[in-house]
């Protein structure tokens, strides 16, 4: 039996951040990653939104040295701020998964 993509993906985010993959079957919680510090929910799909992808393609371009690009979403009528970053950024943000803890 082949192992899913999205499990990959799921795998390879939780050893990036040094957190543990939770199977669906487990439930011992409601996301996708265990992790000290941060609740974290993968998702994944075969293509991303144009408009996400040009966005941080902006932030990246706009970028200048020892700046790290980031993406601020929101939606009218709506307060809350969602942040983006790519995944070797914010763990050059957070430091070593040693630090993360």
């Amino acid at each position: 039996m082949t192992d899913k993509n999205w499990k990959r993906f799921e795998r390879r985010v939780a050893k990036a951040l040094g957190g543990e993959r939770i199977p669906v079957a487990d439930r011992r919680s409601p996301l996708d990653v265990a992790h000290p510090r941060f609740g974290i929910e993968c998702k994944y799909r075969n293509k991303l939104s144009k408009f996400i992808t040009d966005a941080m393609q902006q932030a990246v371009d706009g970028t200048g040295k020892n700046k790290l690009p980031l993406v601020a979403l929101g939606a009218k009528g709506d307060r809350q701020i969602l942040v983006m970053l790519r995944l070797d950024d914010f763990i050059q943000l957070i430091g070593p998964e040693n630090d993360v803890a």
